[in-house]
Order: structure tokens, then C-alpha cells, then sequence
């Protein structure tokens, strides 16, 4: 449906979990967004595509449709939930099983319990998250356990992919993989993760993958000018904080960005034409080791977030130099 007939409709719309099909899977419900004030900045970045009204996702509840018979046990430890939490969100699971193609509750928001990120992402927590739904556009994996963030992160980087839809409504649904865990915390192999800011996003590919894997992003298998489509509408939602992605990815996306980016901005966007390290570092497109095949969005902070910070960069010299004493120790004792 084009933006302006969205818009005209003044909806919001709650977004439902659907069956759990083999890729791409087709939405119970699509969201009817609802629009709002032009796009914000983040942290002095100016938006790639200024001035323009967004989409804003109101998530009041997520559901779940079984695709087969379950216990309701076995339902919690798909989304990581605990057994006796699952039944108080749905009292109609009181029997202890799920029949296939029962919708089951898995999520209500309680305006009285605000959903923060505490801490960095490589030292954090997350309290009272929300899980990703399912919508056109986007593929979950069907053991989500790791498909919770803060209900901020999941109303933005939602809304951000049905704007991108509706650009590239032929494009492949997009893969989404790790999130954080519901309350937070370790996500191995992960370092961060953890206070439900960051988000593992495939890359958009020319054909569907045979299984919910993510694919090397090259000019075989990546459609960059999707691609670039939805980086573009991820960093005009103001929200992002930064995205971590190959530099071989980056060099792909770069003759898209030229249209709609100043070329004296482009340095401060995409780190491969940064002059500097520190630049570099700043940019907000950052390469980073072991996402060829992915990008690492990490969201900002926001006010609600109760002691949200940065990454905490970790103590080599301490740890080091904690080692050599214990040894100058045992020598002693020797």
C-alpha cells in the first residue's frame, strides 16, 4: 500500500505472531503504521533521508500461532520464558498443552513495568524486554529464545523494515537473527548482546537462502541496492546508534549511497573512506571482523534507559599484569 494511503488511514496496529514457517513466511498481520513527527538525529548525525514523516509501530501485545502440538513447557523454552510466566500471560494455557494452530500470548506491554537497557552491551542487563514479532518483511528463526531487546529497539527497527518494504516491496524478506536473551545478559559466542540493544540483520540477498542461515554478502548473493535501502532507513530513524559491517560490503553499498548522501558526508557514514583511525571509529557504518555475512545494529540509548552506557572496552594491561604478579607469587612460595 503506497505511504500516502497508509498515512491518510491514521492506524495503529498491533503486531501479531505467525505461524512458524519455512522461508520467507507470509505475515498473520501486517502493521498499519501510524505517522508521526519528521525524523529525529542521532547523536549529530543528520538523516540520510531528512524530513520525512516515519512510520511508528505501536506493540501492545505479541501472539504466537503453535504450528503443531506442544506442551507448554516446551512453548516457554522456545521464547525463554519461564513455564509459570507463560501461564500467567495466557490463562488459557491452565491444561498444560498447546494444540497445533492455537495462538498463545507471549507478550503484553505494562506501561507500570518500562522496558530499559541497563548497562553497556558487553556488561549489561535488560529488564522487562520484548520479543520481536513476525511481519512482512522480516524472517525469525523458530527457536527464539535470543529474540528480545527493549520494546523501544523492537518498535523502531520494526517500523524501519516496513518502511523499507514498502520501497522494495520484491526484495527478499530480510533475516533477522540474534537479539538478547529476555532478561539479558550472556549470549555466547557473543560479547555483547546483552542489554538489548544490538541486533544481528542479514544482509537483503538476490534469492532465498535454503535455510534461516545468514549468507556472505557479495555481488553473487546481495542485492545492494536493497541493502543500502534499508541501512539507509535504519539510519534515518535517529535511533541507531552504529552498524557494524564488512569493509567489502561497504564498497558494494557505496555507488547506491552516492544519490542520497553529500559526498563530504560520506566519510563520516562509511568507515572505509575515513582518513584516520579515530575517524574511523567514528563513523557510523564500522568495519568490523566476522560481519561479511551480517551487519551488528546497535541502537542508542535513551532516556528511559537507567544507567545505559557504551561499550566498555576490556582491561588487557589489568588482566596482564594480574597474571605476572600471581606468578612473581608462586615464585616466592617456590
Amino acid at each position: 500500500m503506497p505511504i500516502c494511503c497508509i498515512r491518510a488511514l491514521g492506524l495503529a496496529a498491533t503486531l501479531l505472531f505467525a505461524t512458524s514457517a519455512a522461508y520467507p513466511s507470509a505475515p498473520e498481520i501486517a502493521a498499519a503504521p501510524e505517522f508521526v513527527d519528521p525524523l529525529p538525529a542521532s547523536r549529530g548525525f543528520d538523516p540520510v533521508v531528512p524530513f520525512e514523516p516515519r512510520a511508528r509501530v505501536e506493540l501492545g501485545r505479541v501472539w504466537w500461532t503453535a504450528p503443531r502440538a506442544e506442551s507448554v513447557k516446551q512453548v516457554a523454552e522456545r521464547f525463554g520464558i519461564a513455564h509459570d510466566d507463560l501461564r500467567a500471560l495466557d490463562p488459557s494455557l491452565a491444561d498444560g498443552r498447546v494444540a497445533a494452530g492455537q495462538r498463545v500470548l507471549v507478550y503484553r506491554h505494562d506501561p507500570a513495568a518500562p522496558s530499559r537497557s541497563v548497562g553497556a552491551p558487553n556488561r549489561g542487563r535488560l529488564e522487562h524486554a520484548a520479543p520481536f514479532p513476525e511481519g512482512d518483511g522480516w524472517a525469525l528463526r523458530a527457536y527464539r529464545p535470543r529474540t528480545w531487546a527493549t520494546r523501544h529497539v523492537v518498535v523502531e527497527l520494526a517500523a524501519s523494515i516496513a518502511e523499507w518494504r514498502e520501497r522494495f516491496p520484491e526484495a527478499q524478506p530480510v533475516l533477522l537473527g540474534e537479539f538478547s536473551r529476555r532478561g539479558g545478559g550472556t549470549v555466547r559466542p557473543h560479547r555483547s548482546h546483552r542489554s538489548g540493544r544490538d541486533v544481528d540483520v542479514g544482509y537483503v540477498l538476490l534469492v532465498p537462502p535454503a535455510a534461516h542461515k545468514f549468507t556472505v554478502g557479495t555481488p553473487r548473493t546481495m542485492d545492494a541496492a536493497a541493502t543500502w535501502g534499508l541501512v539507509q532507513r535504519l539510519l534515518a530513524s535517529g535511533a541507531v546508534e552504529s552498524i557494524f559491517m564488512a569493509e567489502s560490503v561497504q564498497n558494494q553499498l557505496l555507488p547506491h549511497a552516492l544519490a542520497s548522501v553529500a559526498p563530504e558526508r560520506l566519510p563520516s557514514v562509511f568507515s572505509v573512506l575515513a582518513t584516520d583511525p579515530r575517524a574511523k571509529k567514528q563513523a557510523i557504518l564500522r568495519a568490523w571482523g566476522g560481519h561479511d555475512d551480517h551487519m551488528h545494529v546497535r541502537f542508542a540509548c535513551t532516556d528511559d534507559d537507567v544507567g545505559c552506557r557504551d561499550a566498555e572496552r576490556r582491561k588487557k594491561g589489568k588482566k596482564k599484569k594480574g597474571r605476572s604478579a600471581a606468578k612473581r607469587r608462586g615464585a616466592k612460595g617456590r
